[in-house]
């Protein structure tokens, strides 16, 4: 992309009327016309690193016709130079700069397991599904979120694993009848609408339920009557992490070999997080 499209492209991310990056560059109006336009052919140095500046974008990137445009954030790397990330990866580096070291013992294992299998070769006609296996530490109530194993599910593209995120294993008996232990559910992330299964971290802990509302409280239900509705006090920490869509049917776990086996026991590099 050439250095007149990138400005206009950070101009339209910046949501900056021309007016408005003159003022704020310093540099002319009419000259900022006339390089947004593309009648100056060769821009004044300094023009130009004030431009980068109001659009915080750098020179670097402006002129180097080989970095595509969705990469217009820098980062400098210790012992390996100077980067261009999309504002997504940013937004990646930035949320793994503030986590905590369990959280990124997590993000590096999943990472891990993720590059391994993007060279898998996948049939039509079917997806992978990260899975949350059994968790290797229980809390005072549910599975310990940063505790788990993980693997990978080879399933068939229907109407409920094409809309999942990840899968999850199921490990008591709160969703029977309906799921019993051991089956695979599919979530999707996002909130839950009324109602509706989902999949909660309650201080760190993971259920299964449906969050009740009502004036003055709020519970997760398990669909088995026989485990008790879990109150949520003002001080904990409830978050959802997606929306239970149904069962996986049919799944195959992925073996070390890359093969898909159906009910086979070894996953393809299960994770086990020592934290």
């Amino acid at each position: 992309m050439s250095m007149t499209n990138k400005l206009a492209l950070a101009k339209r991310r910046s949501g900056l009327t021309s007016a408005a990056l003159s003022s704020r560059s310093g540099v002319p109006l009419s000259t900022v016309n006339k390089i947004l336009s593309g009648q100056t052919a060769h821009p004044a140095p300094q023009s130009l690193e004030r431009l980068c500046r109001a659009l915080d974008i750098s020179m670097g990137y402006l002129l180097d016709d080989g970095i595509p445009d969705e990469l217009f954030l820098s980062a400098q790397c210790e012992g390996d130079g100077l980067h261009y990330l999309s504002q997504q990866e940013w937004e990646l580096v930035r949320d793994y700069g503030v986590l905590t070291v369990q959280g990124r013992q997590m993000v590096d294992a999943l990472l891990e397991m993720l590059l391994a299998l993007s060279p898998l070769p996948l049939p039509t006609g079917r997806r992978r599904l990260l899975l949350y296996l059994q968790p290797v530490a229980q809390g005072q109530r549910g599975a310990l979120m940063d505790s788990f194993e993980f693997g990978v599910l080879d399933v068939p593209a229907d109407s409920v694993t094409e809309a999942a995120d990840f899968a999850v294993l199921l490990t008591d008996g709160s969703m029977a009848p309906v799921y019993t232990p051991g089956t695979m559910l599919a979530v999707k992330r996002g909130a839950v609408a009324a109602n509706q299964l989902g999949l909660f971290l309650l201080n760190r802990e993971l259920f299964p339920r449906k969050l009740s509302r009502s004036p003055g409280r709020t519970k997760l239900v398990a669909i088995n009557i026989s485990y008790k509705d879990i109150i949520v006090r003002p001080e904990d920490e409830l978050s959802c992490m997606g929306a239970i869509l149904g069962a996986v049917r049919d799944y195959a776990r992925l073996p070390k070999g890359g093969t898909p086996s159906p009910g086979g026991a070894d996953f393809l590099y299960p994770q086990r997080l020592k934290l």
